[in-house]
């Protein structure tokens, strides 16, 4: 069986307007839902603050007087356990270690393209569905594809997995690998146990069959290994215990709560780089995600009237091309407002400055009507008595 396949679908006027009603109900859900995502986004904390103010310790011998200090230790990471993965890795100097399983499978990629009736509203869709094998760590079940006949995918017969040792010193600091967050491993060359019987190891790798790297078959298998090494140099910041290097949280009243405990690769200001790096990565990542979300949420809105104009294919065209265009300056000024907005509104600093004017304005306003009341003559001044009682009970004088 062919590996490309084209399906010609017909949409009437009717269907196209139809179904693009229910694409306004996706915008209705995700314009407010990427607002909230952009506002909750700016409140996000730059943990590389925090590591700077850990205390620099000496990782040589314990320093009991800096019990509950926030620290950054640096040193060898080291154990005097070995882990493996029997019978695909034999046991080594390794913090950590992780199984990758990739199996040979198909992968349905699926392009459309729809050409649209210059008179009526209708369009004619061409999807193809094509069909290539890749090595995967996630093969997609075949009863999801268009075509699953003669493209049938086998379920891993092995799990992928992860290894860690119990108990872990920085010099003479201890931390514990099941609780403190670790860097990610290197690629590690395969070392399988000696007598190993169905597999072939082949650089990294480990392939069920011989053969299966330069010619793979859909179902063959490769192992491969990532570890984190004992010896590699790193940077630990936490809360020192009694020689361990426990879980910080900071309570700050301008970045309220927030905690640190985790293995950097490197000096400490190899971490604090690292943490700095990884704060404007992601919140450039939701605001530009936030913002194309708009776009895409504002287009479904509109899309009713563009398929309506469609009867007569050009001019919905253009009506695509100038709504796109609008929809877009305006998914930038509203999220552009909001994140401003926000980063405003999560600054305490900010927060406190329009306090303090609200105050300052309040007690304006209330100090105005007074003097105006004052100058009326409806609030007595204090500099005039107050008017006597018309009765005149003081005595007669004597003729």
């Amino acid at each position: 069986m062919g590996n490309q396949f084209t399906k010609v679908t017909r949409n009437s006027w009717g269907s196209r307007i139809g179904g693009s009603f229910g694409g306004v109900i996706v915008g209705l859900i995700l314009i407010p839902l990427c607002i909230w995502g952009l506002w909750t986004n700016e409140g996000t904390k730059d943990l590389s603050e925090l590591a700077k103010k850990s205390v620099v310790v000496s990782s040589d011998s314990v320093d009991s007087g800096q019990n509950g200090v926030f620290a950054s230790v640096s040193g060898k990471l080291v154990s005097e356990e070995q882990i493996g993965d029997d019978p695909f890795m034999v046991p080594g100097p390794y913090i950590t270690l992780d199984r990758s399983v990739e199996i040979y499978a198909w992968k349905e990629t699926i392009s459309s393209e729809e050409v649209k009736d210059t008179v009526g509203g209708g369009s004619t869709t061409n999807t193809t569905y094509s069909y290539s094998k890749e090595w995967t760590s996630s093969p997609a079940s075949s009863s999801s594809f268009e075509y699953p006949a003669g493209h049938e995918n086998p379920t891993k017969s092995i799990d992928d997995a992860s290894y860690k040792v119990s108990a872990a010193t920085i010099g003479a600091y201890s931390i514990n690998p099941e609780t403190i967050s670790l860097p990610g491993g290197d690629k590690v060359d395969v070392k399988p146990a000696d007598g190993i019987e169905g597999f072939v190891k082949k650089s990294r790798y480990l392939f069920n069959r011989e053969g299966a790297s330069s010619a793979p078959e859909v179902g063959d298998i490769r192992i491969s290994f990532t570890a984190l090494k004992s010896g590699t140099s790193v940077t630990a910041m936490g809360k020192l215990n009694d020689g361990a290097i426990e879980s910080y949280t900071d309570e700050s009243f301008t970045e309220g709560q927030r905690t640190l405990h985790r293995v950097f690769i490197g000096s400490r200001e190899n971490a604090i780089e690292q943490l700095h790096m990884e704060y404007v990565i992601w919140i450039w990542v939701i605001r530009v995600l936030g913002i194309l979300g708009l776009w895409l949420g504002l287009g479904l809105l509109v899309d009713p009237i563009v398929k309506i104009l469609d009867v007569v294919g050009v001019i919905g065209s253009v009506a695509d091309g100038i709504m796109g265009f609008v929809n877009f300056f305006l998914a930038l000024a509203i999220g552009g407002t909001t994140i401003i907005i926000s980063m405003l509104l999560h600054n305490i600093y900010f927060l406190i400055l329009v306090f303090v004017l609200i105050i300052a304005g309040v007690v304006y306003f209330l100090r105005g009507r007074s003097l105006k009341a004052l100058a009326s003559g409806l609030i007595p001044s204090a500099a005039t008595p107050a008017a006597s009682d018309s009765t005149d009970n003081s005595p007669p004088k004597m003729g």
